[in-house]
């Protein structure tokens, strides 16, 4: 998968390794060529909504799952006279500007593929036993909220893992499945369309009215100094 760009949303693919130079205490505008520029613009948004607005520690917005999870942003187009100020640029960000308008990066949010760590929420999963993707950064601007653009984000990102389902649990081969046999291992099913988001509880119905629908055996647990819900959602697969 490569990265694509339309007019108002870039889809960046797991970064991997090319994360590795980032550096967190750094802003994302001040980062090495070498990480991609869809990615530093949803740092750009990350950093205003998390770091600025809800004052996360900077250190902690990137995270292990960062690198192996698939991103999306959203933009606006921004007049630019030399009464405004341009947009953020980053390294190899290619041309998106004209003399009179710019390509403003102000949404984003990620899919993270399995397997999940369990960072302490919820007794239990009740729907652990089967593959699921989780969708979490979530961030639009403060003076583009209410246009829809969160919807459009989650959607994005729904419809392509939706079509993309052996790309987000890669089958194992034969070989693999004949071992796992062997071992007395259980041969691990297929991701088939569940999908969870830690929201957070004051935007729990956004997320309700997506679809959206709480897990209340997972609990209510705190991130970052804000408190989260489980919540699901069986988007299905496209064949």
């Amino acid at each position: 998968t490569t990265a694509m760009s339309t007019e108002f949303i870039s889809f960046q693919p797991a970064p991997g390794k090319a994360l590795e130079a980032y550096d967190p205490t750094l802003p994302p505008t001040a980062q090495p060529s070498t990480v991609p520029p869809i990615f530093l613009e949803a740092m750009a948004v990350r950093t205003a909504v998390f770091v600025e607005e809800q004052h996360v520690p900077a250190t902690h917005e990137l995270d292990a799952d960062d690198a192996r999870s698939y991103h999306w942003v959203v933009y606006a187009s921004v007049g630019v006279s030399s009464s405004t100020q341009p947009p953020p640029s980053f390294p190899n960000a290619g041309s998106s500007t004209t003399p009179t308008a710019s390509r403003l990066p102000v949404g984003t949010i990620r899919l993270v593929p399995p397997p999940h760590a369990n960072h302490g929420e919820g007794p239990v999963r009740p729907h652990s036993s089967q593959p699921y993707v989780k969708l979490g950064r979530l961030a639009v601007l403060k003076p583009y909220r209410g246009l829809g653009l969160s919807r459009l984000l989650v959607q994005a990102a729904v419809e392509w893992a939706r079509r993309h389902p052996r790309e987000i649990l890669v089958p194992p081969t034969p070989a693999e499945v004949e071992a796992m046999r062997l071992e007395g291992k259980e041969e691990p099913g297929r991701w088939e369309g569940k999908v969870v988001v830690h929201a957070q509880v004051g935007v729990q119905k956004v997320w309700e009215r997506m679809g959206f629908v709480r897990d209340e055996g997972m609990g209510v647990w705190v991130e970052e100094g804000i408190e989260h819900v489980g919540m699901w959602k069986n988007v299905g697969i496209v064949e």
